[in-house]
């Protein structure tokens, strides 16, 4: 049996109860969007100054009459750098509905690296998106919602 909609969205903050989870979901309407803000930083190092800034969005729309679901992700990079050879920018917006696993990490050392947490001269940060995906996919499989099938589903 599936959980009615306005039930299911009432359990959605259940999901933000870790503070160390570097992601958050809420509720706006009938969808339920999960975001994580990868990293964003700014670094200087001794001919250069670089910033990054990456996020990730999985939004969940919700057919109340089917009990299905059908998710969208979003990655937005964006960044911009500043050295001896002059200024680039760049940026970029990745759309995607389907089943997909995105993997990404990175490290740089000998800067100072400016973040939320602080100074420092290390900046890693790691991403994977069955972290965020995982415990809302579970949450709303356990309370009888289905998948939408695709094209060829």
């Amino acid at each position: 049996m599936t959980t009615p909609l306005p039930e299911l969205l009432a359990l959605v903050p259940t999901l933000n109860t870790d503070p160390k989870q570097p992601f958050v979901y809420e509720v706006k309407g009938n969808t339920i969007v999960g975001k994580w803000d990868i990293v964003s930083a700014k670094s200087l190092y001794p001919k250069e100054f670089r910033t990054i800034d990456k996020k990730f969005s999985i939004t969940v729309e919700l057919d109340e009459k089917k009990g299905t679901w059908k998710a969208k992700e979003k990655s937005k990079e964006s960044g911009a750098m500043v050295n001896g050879d002059g200024i680039s920018f760049g940026s970029s917006t990745k759309s995607f509905s389907g089943k997909s696993t995105n993997k990404s990490f990175g490290f740089e050392f000998g800067g100072i690296n400016a973040t939320k947490d602080g100074v420092s001269p290390v900046l890693a940060w790691s991403f994977d998106s069955s972290r965020i995906k995982g415990p809302l996919f579970a949450l709303l499989e356990a309370n009888g919602w289905t998948k939408k099938k695709g094209l060829f589903g």
